[in-house]
């Protein structure tokens, strides 16, 4: 594993580590073929291959799973104690001002005070001495407890975003998916699950190269982010492919909502070149409504299915898994003629 490091010059951080671990491990298969055909295409990886392979393969494994859960134990303790060290130096502080202004009392009201009181007053003066140095040293770790903190939290924010584009990992997503589904249970409403990739993408990596495949991907994800709902949650959950989860909506919504991000992602003209030349690209969508008890991943396979429903008729598309509810009409938006006309959604 760390010789396969070095020979990429990527740096053995806990996720690029458990990558090239599996890699050698076995323990992947699909990471292994992904890695190996990556390599051959490329003839080595960059860092950016090594993040998408964590997020694509290894993010919902027990070990992140226990490091992300045990960075935020961290993150919260870290929390409590800068904020028991600042109260601890304010105490200190003012014990040693009110300390201070005693003695100082004591030495005017009594000029010829004997020598044990004098013993007892010298004593106090070192007190306020220790109390203003310990007030001083709180004072700093306190600050220290602050930037540890804000540091882990900025590590474990990176660590759920995808790099390239800006939106959450599929790790983020799966704890998204699942706080959304034990929301959507518990008040008993509505939740779908919208999977969309890239048509042809690969097309555009090998025609364009991978800078313009970038640019295309950081496109598509902006206009993702222009269409969302305040309350949607996306992200990227590998390769050409990204997801939403829209809380309190139901299928047929849902549809609707899906078929204006296709129409929006089809109507971009996305740069991908210092020329400025422009790429159009379409996405193929599937869309799957939440069947409590159901798990989170028996709701993504069903929309991951519909998505895959899409493509095989077609391509740029919305797929559902299921046939709408009796309460929900079919909607037809027109017939698929002219670019940028309406086109019938696909029900599954």
């Amino acid at each position: 594993t760390m010789q396969s490091l070095l020979d990429h010059r990527i740096s053995p951080s806990p996720e690029n580590y458990l990558v090239w671990f599996s890699y050698h491990a076995g323990t992947h298969p699909e990471l292994r073929d992904a890695l190996d055909a990556r390599l051959a295409a490329q003839g080595r990886l960059e860092q950016a291959d090594l993040h998408e392979m964590h997020a694509r393969y290894c993010a919902g494994e027990p070990q992140a799973q226990a490091i992300g859960q045990v960075s935020r134990q961290l993150e919260a303790a870290l929390n409590d104690a800068a904020g028991m060290l600042g109260t601890a130096h304010d105490n200190a502080s003012s014990y040693g001002t009110r300390l201070e202004g005693l003695t100082d009392t004591l030495e005017a009201a009594f000029p010829s005070l004997n020598e044990p009181l004098r013993r007892i007053l010298a004593d106090t003066q070192a007190l306020c001495h220790s109390s203003r140095t310990l007030a001083q040293r709180l004072a700093e770790r306190a600050r220290e407890a602050e930037a540890l903190r804000a540091a882990l939290h900025e590590a474990r924010r990176a660590a759920a975003t995808d790099a390239l584009t800006g939106l959450p990992n599929r790790r983020a997503f799966e704890e998204r998916l699942a706080e959304a589904l034990g929301r959507a249970t518990a008040e008993q409403a509505p939740l779908c699950l919208l999977m969309f990739d890239i048509d042809h993408f690969k097309s555009v990596n090998d025609t364009h190269g991978h800078p313009a495949g970038d640019a295309v991907l950081r496109g598509v994800a902006d206009t993702l982010r222009e269409w969302a709902r305040p309350h949607d949650r996306l992200a990227r959950v590998g390769g050409e492919e990204f997801a939403a989860i829209l809380p309190a909506t139901c299928r047929g919504a849902a549809a609707g909502l899906a078929d204006s991000l296709r129409r929006a992602v089809a109507g971009e003209g996305f740069i991908i070149g210092a020329e400025g030349q422009q790429l159009s690209v379409t996405i193929s969508l599937g869309v799957a409504q939440l069947q409590p008890p159901e798990t989170g991943e028996a709701l993504l396979g069903r929309a991951d299915a519909a998505l895959y429903d899409a493509k095989r008729q077609g391509r740029d598309r919305v797929a559902l898994d299921m046939p709408l509810m009796p309460e929900e009409p079919a909607r037809e938006d027109a017939g698929a003629g002219e670019p940028g006309e309406a086109r019938p959604l696909s029900w599954r």
